[in-house]
């Protein structure tokens, strides 16, 4: 057995490519950078010396597109430059030209563009390992081509790579197990390669374990290469023939498949197959030297590859790790770039915080500088509309009692009447400016206030006064309220000669909102230092007041706060 693997194993590696996504239809791009000729001949393998030099078209190809900062079209052309390179026998030229395909596929930033071309150099990259009986990389890279797979007759293709590396290390029995289930699906197959590929490879490994449908299938995979014409999968079929035959000692009929090798490998003309015929003619003599010389031989070659391929390996790596370095170091500067990015917004938040910071003290303190004013000028104008009311209504009236007494017009009746009356106007001077006490309840202070100016000829009606909520206005704005509704009231006993007030009290949200209601003599509206007063103070506490008034149709006023 061991004979067969180490003559087999190139053999093999030639036929499962063809089985692989790199055949004819997923190649058959019609490329634009290559004549029709070389093209055929790469893929076709027809003419041995066209398709070298197709090998060398495309090589210059992708240097061109290299120079053009073409990557896409630089792969494209090492893909093809591979293909031939790989269906020539030239295995250690293919590996080196695939890594650098991969190398560049690597570069192209949209992996869409990209996937079924690594799909198909992976594969090959499995083959190549396995020609080098490195099987575990092989099977490592046949394992990413089936993750990458979408394809189910690609999907036989791969298993049947997978199946070989283990025929190559004579487990036949595992590489049928693999191969059995897709034997319905296979012969269903429209594509031609695939499936002849697959019965040739079935049929030869059930042959090793002496199954009885092993000839049955190699013969299937004739039938069908014979209808395709493509010389080097038939040449498997052939080799394969001649190798059941020899095992069974039919020698006559391994003759006649050995010269329909040896025919076909004259027609391909390359080293490689007509040493493989050669030493298939020399294995039918049966000569043990030979087939011990030949062993020791391919052990040899196998090693001198395996070399080859692990200067391959560290050049690939040496120039992944390279392009990784300089990754690194666009990372690194990326990261400092972000760094130096992050610091320079976090000064400028900073400076923006510390501006808002010293505008919003500035703010403060204007605010409390004018807050300061409008408490000086209302101070101002309190006093002086005391000091007015002092001398107009208490001032006149002492001096007009005064008159009367330099007259001897006054008896002790009248004279206490009008001092009577110069106290009630003092009294009620006092009571609009004196320190308000709001301890208790805020709500009976206003229905204490406004039921005061209540009198025989004048009703006075609250209404919804208990539905507010009083304990939302801090101490200031329940002062400032009380001063307001105060003045209103005064205006209304002194000028209005109204006999009913209604005031209507409604919460609206978080607002409060009062309605003043008076049927008065009401007036064309001219403000008083009292009503101006009013607006001042509600505006010291963020409020509004509103008034309306007409002649004979009463005064009203709307309170906001």
């Amino acid at each position: 057995m061991k004979k067969r693997k180490s003559s087999l194993l190139f053999f093999y590696f030639i036929i499962i490519f063809v089985c692989c996504a790199l055949n004819n239809k997923s190649l058959s791009q019609n490329p634009q950078d290559s004549t029709s000729i070389y093209y055929d001949a790469v893929v076709g393998l027809k003419d041995i010396n066209l398709a070298k030099k197709g090998v060398s078209y495309y090589n210059r190809k992708a240097e061109e597109a290299l120079n053009n900062k073409d990557t896409l079209l630089v792969t494209k052309n090492l893909e093809l430059a591979a293909y031939g390179q790989f269906k020539l026998g030239f295995i250690y030229d293919c590996e080196l030209t695939s890594l650098k395909a991969l190398n560049f596929l690597d570069r192209v930033k949209d992996s869409t563009k990209t996937i079924e071309r690594r799909k198909r150099l992976t594969q090959q990259l499995g083959l190549i390992y396995r020609n080098m009986g490195d099987y575990d990389n092989a099977r490592r890279f046949y394992k990413r081509a089936l993750e990458l797979n979408d394809n189910p007759n690609h999907e036989i293709a791969i298993q049947n790579n997978v199946a070989n590396t283990y025929a190559d290390v004579d487990d036949f029995e595992k590489a049928v197990e693999i191969l059995t289930p897709y034997y319905d699906e296979a012969l269903k197959m429209e594509d031609g390669t695939i499936k002849a590929v697959y019965f040739d490879c079935l049929g030869d490994y059930q042959s090793r374990i002496g199954h009885k449908d092993g000839l049955k299938n190699l013969e299937l995979g004739l039938e069908i290469k014979l209808k395709m014409g493509d010389l080097i999968i038939l040449y498997s079929s052939y080799r394969n023939l001649c190798f059941y035959y020899l095992n069974t000692n039919e020698k006559a009929k391994a003759l006649v498949y050995f010269n329909k090798l040896r025919e076909i490998s004259e027609k391909i003309n390359t080293p490689s197959f007509s040493l493989d015929t050669m030493k298939f003619q020399l294995r039918l003599k049966d000569d043990q030297d030979f087939n011990n010389y030949l062993t020791l031989a391919n052990e040899i070659e196998r090693d001198k590859r395996l070399e080859k391929n692990k200067y391959a390996a560290v050049k690939f790596n040496y120039e992944k790790q390279e392009k990784e370095a300089q990754t690194l170091a666009l990372q690194i500067k990326d990261t400092q770039l972000k760094v130096e990015k992050e610091k320079l917004n976090k000064t400028i938040y900073q400076s923006i915080a510390v501006i808002g910071l010293i505008v919003t003290v500035f703010m403060f303190y204007i605010v409390r500088i004018k807050h300061r004013k409008d408490k000086l000028l209302q101070v101002y104008n309190t006093e002086t509309r005391i000091s007015k009311k002092v001398h107009d209504e208490v001032a006149n009236d002492i001096y007009h009692v005064m008159a009367k007494m330099q007259k001897n017009e006054v008896n002790n009746d009248t004279f206490l009447d009008d001092l009577e009356g110069v106290y009630n106007k003092t009294r009620d001077i006092s009571k609009e400016n004196s320190i308000i006490d709001l301890d208790g309840t805020y709500e009976d202070h206003l229905r204490e206030l406004l039921l005061s100016y209540e009198w025989e000829e004048v009703n006075i009606i609250t209404k919804d006064l208990s539905k507010v909520n009083w304990n939302s206005l801090d101490e200031t704005k329940r002062i400032v309220l009380y001063r307001v509704l105060q003045e209103l009231m005064t205006n209304m006993r002194k000028h209005s000669k109204a006999s009913l007030v209604v005031l209507t009290f409604l919460q609206k949200g978080k607002k409060i909102v009062i309605d003043y209601k008076d049927n008065g003599v009401g007036s064309d509206l001219i403000k008083s230092t009292g009503l101006h007063n009013t607006e001042n103070r509600m505006e010291s506490i963020n409020g509004t007041i509103t008034f309306e008034s007409k002649v004979n149709n009463g005064f009203k006023a709307r309170l906001t706060l």
